[in-house]
């Protein structure tokens, strides 16, 4: 069984609420716990101990603490080794998927919103939407689930009711433990973060809008994972009489910083990438001979390297020959198309521990129009580079493109090129609610 200490870096969010159970309960109960070929122990039901996971809970889903979550110390039992740390013990067997999950519990809460135009929304309000929700129904030509149902809602007018209809459609593993009780509890930091988003300006003023206008309206909301995963990067979305309203939400659950990536270890897909993101496709052609050829000799870290480089190069003598203001517009473009794939009014949701971010791509041009931008680049062990884009004032970063190798089944590697926001830009676009 693998460890917590081998989750990948800023993955470990799902594990934590699990993780906190499973610490709990073998504390309170005596149990002891498996730490994969390593000895179990058993630790001690005490104030040290109780401090120590809800530490691990509150830090455990932000992914810059990920190294000081796992190393947080729990006291044994036993005489001789005292302590353990919890990224030593197992990770706790997941079937469902939180990230999914939260697809639901966020169209729970604006649907609750929608049921209850005037009021603060509470966890109660988004429970009481899932528990009324009746048994899930085979979704059409895929392996999953869809619900849904139909709520009445009250105008200032007495008499004047709208429908609030929520669907949501999830895997079938997601689903049931969605619409489980029993882990209310394990859903609960989700909850309260969606509660703070359906009780932002941005959704309120829309339920403001319907309450007092007065007149019958078909509200929407929907939630469905199952559908159009391929052609938008919207998870919940919601319709007022047949049209498209600007709630269009796309669900980052934990503190995940990569919202786009371009994979593949062909060349057209650093073109790709690079015209993407720059403009620089065809300043980048010539270097496909030496890239192919290194790729050939299984030297895929250093053909990265090589075209990485060459984009550092090309990025910084533009900012140097201040005519860069295409460039920038490209740039300020393809973090839209990444987070969004170019759709309006499209704003991202970071939801966990009782926290929620929101971040909106539309004007992203008008923060850096005048920002003073370098290009810096970091070779990490395995020899795969890691380029940033910071602001030169600071030297702080907004986005950076981080590279990942794999490899296939026969033993031939792949390339997945991660584009992941950074502090400047989490500034810039998003705004804690």
């Amino acid at each position: 069984m693998a460890i917590l200490n081998s989750t990948s870096p800023g993955q470990l969010s799902k594990y934590v609420i699990p993780t906190v159970e499973k610490l709990n309960t073998a504390m309170t109960k005596g149990l002891p716990i498996s730490r994969g070929s390593s000895k179990s122990y058993k630790i001690k039901n005490n104030q040290t101990n109780i401090n120590a996971i809800k530490e691990f809970a509150k830090i455990g889903p932000v992914a810059a603490q990920q190294k000081n979550a796992l190393s947080i110390p729990l006291e044994t039992t036993d005489s001789k080794a005292t302590s353990i740390t919890i990224g030593s013990i197992d990770k706790p067997n997941i079937k469902y998927n939180l990230g999914d999950m939260s697809e639901g519990i966020v169209g729970a809460a604006i649907c609750a919103r929608f049921i209850y135009k005037n009021r603060t929304i509470t966890p109660q309000n988004v429970y009481g939407v899932l528990r009324s929700l009746p048994t899930p129904t085979n979704y059409p030509g895929k392996k999953g689930k869809y619900v849904e149902k139909t709520f009445k809602s009250a105008n200032q007018k007495r008499g004047v009711e709208d429908d609030v209809r929520f669907y949501v459609s999830l895997a079938e593993v997601n689903m049931s433990a969605l619409l489980d009780r029993s882990n209310e509890k394990l859903i609960f930091p989700y909850v309260q973060s969606a509660v703070r988003y359906a009780n932002s300006r941005s959704v309120f003023k829309w339920s403001k809008l319907l309450y007092e206008n007065n007149r019958y309206d078909k509200i929407e909301v929907i939630s469905d994972g199952l559908g159009g995963q391929t052609t938008t990067k919207v998870d919940v979305y919601v319709k007022v009489d047949d049209k498209p309203i600007d709630i269009r939400v796309s669900l980052k659950a934990g503190d995940v910083k990569q919202f786009g990536q371009v994979s593949g270890i062909e060349f057209a897909k650093q073109i790709k990438l690079w015209d993407t993101s720059f403009g620089y496709g065809s300043e980048i052609e010539s270097l496909k001979g030496k890239y192919e050829e290194l790729v050939t000799q299984n030297k895929a870290p250093e053909a990265v390297s090589l075209v990485y480089n060459k984009i550092v190069e090309l990025f910084n003598k533009d900012m140097r020959g201040g005519n860069n203001a295409d460039m920038k517009r490209t740039f300020a473009n393809s973090i839209k198309f990444f987070a969004t794939l170019n759709e309006d009014n499209v704003t991202l949701l970071q939801v966990a521990n009782d926290a929620a971010k929101l971040y909106t791509f539309d004007e992203i041009y008008e923060g850096i129009e005048n920002m003073n931008l370098n290009a810096t680049i970091t070779t990490g062990k395995s020899g795969l580079p890691t380029l940033f884009i910071n602001d030169a004032a600071t030297n702080n970063p907004l986005i950076q493109y981080r590279v990942k190798q794999e490899f296939k089944s026969d033993g031939s590697p792949y390339i997945r090129n991660y584009v992941e926001k950074q502090t400047v830009l989490g500034k810039l676009i998003g705004q804690n609610l």
